[in-house]
């Protein structure tokens, strides 16, 4: 025998744990050899034995009970001792563990002098196994040599059997063996204090004649669990020391002994205290169930709406987190004389409402628990439900519920007492220093959590007074004009979504000014207030009724039949109820008023439809039915609306033309008897981006009636005469003579005749290029103005044109007195040749007035052979229609030019025809 230092193997796959276990035992100053695996623990082992191996279990390849199987298959460390150091806690896994043939099991996390004591039993219970063994090897040899070494071995044996149960007798834990029958043979001096009884009286007996029957076949079951399993079973059992009364649970080893020849001696039992170790444990595990508990309380503060929500959400998280029984909450009444439970969640919730909550003096509840924590503004911890004295009137409503301790923590708002926040728990003592802090935060966050939903109750109240002042109006308490834009707005997509019709109703009241100023504002404000309320009565939930402004209101009405017709005449019954309401006698302070409306009426379905559209429609409606002398309503046709809207983008349209030269001139063909083209009329026309080729019929009204035919007027006549600027010079060209169209507006500006002049001096043309054309109604509106602007322009050489000549009053008076060089005889008349004998006779007298007068006459509109022939045997010698070409632009009109002039000059008009 040896006195060198324990070994001991160190095998944990956790670089950390192994160099804490490793470092604590070379404190211990025992000889340390650590392995980071299964393997390498092996190795080591078989290679150099130790005197005692302390084993992970959960190891990465080879685990720690596969280590231990192997260990205990070899020969060299078949009798090394082994104790597991592992994480699982777990019977079946300590089982296992002996199973394999381990002396030992701690479970982490470990006390250091729990370990240290165990280490020191185990290798001093091999360290006199191995020194038994020596001595019996001792004794073996000396009886074989003698007598006398016999005695000395005797000796030697006895000192180590004292030896031993001075061990036993020294270490912590209960030791005791049993015969096959439950007899005690031995026990150790700490199993005596359990029994309160030394080890000679308790030699001989079971354990019935220590403990009750159903404890001691407790006992027994255990012992024969172990016997049947022939090997070492762990049990955790509940046991109370006689000499004290101290009760415990105990971890128990149960391990069947047997001789050299296998028969069975009896058990072998080992208790420890894990009294302490299970206590830290659920104190821990409490701790850990209040930390979450807090979590989630901290996590309903930010995602409750509402009181309401965040205590249901606080007593669920206290139950199912922080491990509570129950809990609740209670707000203080408005009197402060009672307490109202508001949430509650758990075992036992379901018997709040039985408990009067009561704080008046005469109420058992005013001297609870509850209510003193309200009172002293303090928590109270009641750590023994069925022995605290304020407890005794909810004794049976705990025992059912299984309420054992109870801790009630005041809650503030506004830095004053708003309530309470109670927690029951399911054992005593539950609340301990780290429990009671962590629940103070909990409380804590709730009373932040109470400010904070104060504050925003008194924010969202002054955002609310903000929006009634921004969005109602004052006097009457309606929507005011920013409100009603939006329920406009709200009202078109609604009605839309669900096709059915909407309508808008402008009330103005008729002849209110007049009641200001004879009676004076305030009977006035007393009007609209009533009429508000009489519109209020009118209308459905849902509908809304505002003031826009003054006198005026606008009812908007929803969800009206998705056909128009049913629609309007549900309208029109809402009206005619509201006018009859209006209509009704007033009482202002006494003074009998009487008062009508006018209403405009706009039924809307349309999504694209803007409130800005709809209100300027009811406006127009409202305006027609004041026309219509009052007390009435008016409907707006939407179809008249969406005119105005083309119009209104046609007129935007037509002025960027004008800003970006959008219009474009095309040419048609003037002729002679003989086919030479000898000018043309320009006629405008508007190349619109999106719409393309606009052509002049669906412009020049709206231009005529916006004052645009002016400026296009002037465009005209410049283009015009810068095209025939550029044709001077060029062969079929320089001849041509251009006719333009004048309206009435552009021919009475007053300074017409000068920028006439002004346009051909820029140009420097010859002003009898230039043929004006002016129609028989412009020329008869003023006559004098237009003889003496006629007049001037002649002396210049201008030329003058009558268009459409026989279509209007046709004075032939007026003719003789005006400069004309051409009449032209109007489409209409040329159209009807062969069809009416009186076209025809029209036409002629026209052509005779013409030569009496020395005129020259023109004749539109033709497009036959036969019509060409007709007013070539009358004498008419000039032409223009689509027999010699359409309105062409100005290169094809030039093309068409340069090709007529290659033809020979004996083709006459029929070479100009067939062009």
């Amino acid at each position: 025998m040896t006195c060198s230092k324990p070994k001991i193997l160190v095998v944990d796959d956790t670089p950390a744990s192994l160099k804490l276990l490793s470092e604590l035992l070379r404190a211990e100053d025992y000889e340390v050899r650590s392995a980071i695996d299964g393997e390498l623990a092996l190795e080591s082992a078989f290679d150099n034995p130790p005197d005692l191996v302390l084993l992970d279990i959960m190891m990465p390849g080879i685990d720690g009970f596969e280590v231990c199987r192997r260990l205990k298959a070899h020969p060299a460390t078949r009798q090394v001792p082994v104790i597991f150091v592992s994480t699982l806690s777990d019977t079946e896994e300590k089982v296992q563990g002996f199973q394999l043939g381990a002396v030992d099991y701690v479970s982490k996390p470990y006390q250091r002098e729990e370990l240290l004591a165990r280490v020191r039993t185990h290798l001093e219970i091999e360290r006199l196994r191995n020194r038994l063994e020596d001595a019996v090897a001792e004794r073996s040899s000396q009886l074989r040599l003698s007598e006398q070494k016999l005695r000395t071995t005797l000796d030697d044996y006895i000192s180590a059997h004292t030896q031993l149960q001075t061990l036993l007798d020294t270490i912590p834990d209960l030791v005791w063996l049993k015969d096959p029958n439950g007899v005690y043979l031995a026990c150790n001096l700490q199993f005596e204090r359990l029994y309160g009884s030394p080890e000679a009286e308790i030699v001989g007996k079971t354990d019935r004649d220590f403990v009750s029957a159903e404890l001691a076949d407790f006992f027994r079951q255990n012992d024969l669990k172990a016997v049947q399993a022939g090997k070492v079973c762990a049990n955790e059992e509940w046991l109370e020391f006689a000499d004290n009364g101290y009760r415990g649970v105990f971890e128990t080893l149960k391990t069947p002994v047997r001789d050299a020849s296998g028969n069975l001696i009896g058990v072998l039992g080992i208790a420890r205290d894990i009294s302490e170790r299970r206590a830290a444990q659920a104190k821990i595990q409490r701790h850990m169930q209040l930390y979450a508990a807090l979590s989630r309380c901290n996590k309903a503060i930010v995602q409750s709406s509402g009181e309401a929500d965040l205590f249901l959400r606080v007593c669920q998280a206290a139950v199912e987190f922080g491990g509570m029984k129950m809990a609740w909450v209670g707000l203080l009444a408005a009197d402060g004389d009672t307490l109202r439970p508001c949430a509650s969640f758990g075992e036992g919730a379901e018997e709040l409402p039985s408990i009067d909550m009561a704080l008046t003096a005469a109420s058992d509840f005013s001297r609870s628990p509850t209510s003193v924590a309200l009172r002293e503004q303090r928590p109270y911890w009641c750590q023994d439900f069925q022995n605290d004295p304020l407890t005794l009137p909810w004794r049976p409503q705990a025992l059912r519920a299984g309420w054992q301790a109870a801790a009630v923590l005041p809650l503030h708002q506004a830095g004053a007492v708003a309530g309470v926040f109670v927690l029951y728990a399911g054992e005593v003592n539950a609340f301990d220093s780290d429990a009671r802090d962590l629940l103070l935060e909990m409380a804590t966050d709730i009373d932040i959590a109470l400010d904070n939903f104060s504050r925003s109750r008194a924010q969202k109240q002054a955002e609310a007074e903000i929006e009634r002042l921004a969005f109602y109006d004052p006097l009457t308490g309606l929507p005011n004009r920013r409100l009603l834009y939006d329920r406009l707005h709200q009202a078109v997509v609604a009605n839309a979504r669900a096709a059915s019709h909407g309508a808008a109703l402008f009330i103005d009241l008729d002849n209110f000014k007049a009641l200001n100023d004879t009676k004076g504002h305030n009977q006035g404000d007393l009007l609209l207030v009533e009429v508000a309320r009489r519109l209020e009565a009118c209308v459905r939930e849902g509908d809304t009724v505002a003031r826009l402004g003054g006198d005026e209101f606008v009812v908007i009405l929803n969800g009206l039949n998705g056909d128009a017709a049913q629609a309007s005449a549900q309208t029109k019954m809402v009206g005619g109820k509201i006018l009859a309401a209006i209509g009704r006698p007033y009482l202002l302070h006494g003074y009998e008023h009487h008062c009508s409306a006018s209403m405009g009426i706009g039924l809307f379905r349309d999504p694209d439809t803007t409130v800005e559209e709809l209100l300027k429609c009811i406006d127009t409606a409202l305006y027609q039915a004041k026309r219509n002398g009052r007390n009435g309503m008016q409907f707006y046709d939407p179809a008249m609306q969406q005119a105005l809207e083309a119009k209104a983008a046609l007129e935007s349209d037509l002025r960027r033309a004008l800003e970006e030269n959008g219009f474009v001139l095309y040419y048609q063909p003037q002729v002679d008897q003989d086919g030479r083209t000898i000018g043309a009329e320009v006629l405008i026309r508007w190349l619109h981006p999106q719409r393309g080729l606009v052509p002049p019929a669906e412009f020049i009204p709206l231009a005529e009636e916006t004052g645009l035919i002016v400026p296009i007027g002037n465009w005209v006549v410049e283009t015009a005469c810068a095209q025939l600027k550029l044709w001077e010079g060029r062969a079929g060209l320089d001849d041509l003579q251009l006719a333009v169209n004048v309206s009435a507006p552009q021919f009475r500006q007053a300074d017409f005749v000068a920028q006439v002049r002004r346009t051909l001096e820029r140009y420097g043309l010859s002003p009898g290029r230039l043929k004006l054309e002016l129609t028989e109604s412009l020329v008869l509106d003023d006559i004098d103005d237009t003889i003496v602007k006629m007049q001037q322009l002649r002396e210049s050489g201008v030329r003058f044109s009558m268009d459409d000549f026989g279509t209007g009053y046709s004075s032939l008076y007026y003719l003789t007195k005006l400069p004309f060089d051409q009449l032209k005889i109007d489409r209409s008349f040329v159209h009807n040749l062969g069809v009416t004998q009186n076209d025809a006779v029209i036409i002629q007298t026209i052509i005779g007035m013409a030569e009496n007068l020395g005129i020259e006459s023109l004749a539109e509109g033709v497009e036959t052979e036969e019509q060409l022939g007709f007013l070539n045997a009358h004498g008419c010698n000039l032409y223009q229609g689509f027999l010699f070409g359409r309105p062409l632009p100005l290169e094809q009109f030039q093309a068409r030019l340069q090709a007529f002039a290659q033809k020979r000059p004996d083709d006459g008009i029929h070479a100009a025809t067939a062009q």
